[in-house]
């Protein structure tokens, strides 16, 4: 007779286990949930007709019986996230594997008119248009901007990098068409960047773009503070009596190693500003960099000394930081007392929308951590 405890595994327990372990037998589930293989036979079968599982074929023989494997359903459900900067609009869309099924990156300066939200929903529209067989598939859209979002993701507690109302949550729900919420953008490429690996290890994320910001991460969760204002990383003060920050202090982290330090040079074009310095001609450029490494050196070795965990580089900067990231490692290390391996310092995984990326990615662990 099977035992009764067996029953309460639920199907959101074994869809959550899936997803986790894509390469699951049978079995593997039967034991790691400790149920029964009938009932798990059941319930395979539901989360199968609800398309949210398939049967991925036998496993490679090991001797015994062929296993078979199974995955989760990558187009069962969808997200969509936006990336709001001063300059640009970005917008992709992921399916349940993380897959970027699409991208879109506009220069378009920010303005809270009609014709800029008019822009936002086209480009959702067209997008699901293009993309998803049925609507009812999209989760959510995500809205990542460069300011501090309140605990409700609705309103805005700050904001001086970009010049948006503190309301912009309202006058987005006459565009945006499903449900959405806004976030932090360092944040949002925090948390891309580490269901980039699949194992949940500790980092802190280190966004160096036109602001300065970042994201503690652990099991891919963000701690985001008792305030909501965790990770402010570009206002840690390492320079005493510095730079003059937007923020009215002196000395912060930004106005260092914001991306603007480099891209002054080159008209705002941080490619121009990279292949330059690729060539080797430009000393000017160089001195440039490598003072600019040095501020950030001291900074990387903060964070070790307060989160030790591995360090991301990402941002705009952190992208093109790859050839340059041993010469690098070497500046950090130099200043750490404690080790000698600078492995710990990481050049991020996605170069290019990792905060749209990391608001759709919400609403996939939300659709995945409460399903029943």
């Amino acid at each position: 007779m099977e035992d009764t405890h067996n029953n309460f595994k639920s199907l959101g327990d074994i869809y959550r286990l899936i997803y986790q372990n894509p390469n699951c037998s049978r079995q593997d589930i039967a034991n790691l949930l400790n149920i029964s293989l009938p009932t798990l036979a059941q319930k395979l079968k539901a989360l199968t007709e609800l398309n949210l599982i398939y049967n991925a074929g036998v496993s490679e023989s090991t001797g015994g019986r062929k296993a078979t494997i199974w995955k989760c359903t990558p187009d069962a459900r969808y997200a969509i996230g936006l990336d709001i900067t001063r300059n640009h609009l970005s917008i992709v869309m992921i399916d349940m594997a993380i897959h970027l099924i699409a991208n879109k990156r506009l220069r378009l300066p920010f303005s809270e008119t009609d014709e800029y939200f008019s822009t936002i929903k086209d480009e959702i529209s067209e997008m699901i248009a293009l993309y998803i067989d049925t609507p009812d598939k999209l989760l959510g859209v995500g809205v990542s901007m460069p300011v501090i979002i309140g605990s409700d993701q609705m309103s805005i507690t700050y904001a001086s990098v970009i010049d948006i109302s503190a309301n912009i949550y309202e006058k987005l729900a006459h565009y945006i068409d499903y449900p959405y919420l806004l976030f932090n953008d360092a944040n949002c490429a925090g948390l891309a960047e580490s269901w980039g690996h699949r194992e949940p290890q500790p980092m802190v994320y280190l966004s160096l773009s036109s602001s300065v910001g970042g994201a503690n991460m652990n099991d891919h969760n963000i701690y985001t503070g008792s305030n909501s204002k965790s990770s402010e990383f570009g206002h840690m003060k390492i320079v005493p009596n510095g730079k003059k920050c937007y923020c009215g202090q002196y000395g912060c982290l930004d106005s260092y190693c914001a991306s603007n330090v480099l891209t002054d040079f080159t008209g705002g074009d941080i490619r121009k500003f990279f292949s330059e310095l690729k060539t080797g001609k430009n000393k000017g450029f160089q001195n440039i960099f490598n003072e600019y490494m040095d501020y950030l050196a001291i900074a990387v070795n903060n964070l070790r000394m307060c989160y030790d965990c591995d360090v991301v580089l990402g941002g705009t900067v952190g992208a093109f930081m790859a050839d340059y990231i041993d010469i690098f490692r070497q500046k950090a290390i130099a200043l750490n007392p404690f080790e000698n391996d600078p492995s710990y310092i990481r050049v991020c995984h996605y170069r290019t929308e990792a905060s749209a990326v990391g608001s759709a990615i919400y609403y996939i662990d939300n659709f995945i951590q409460n399903f029943k």
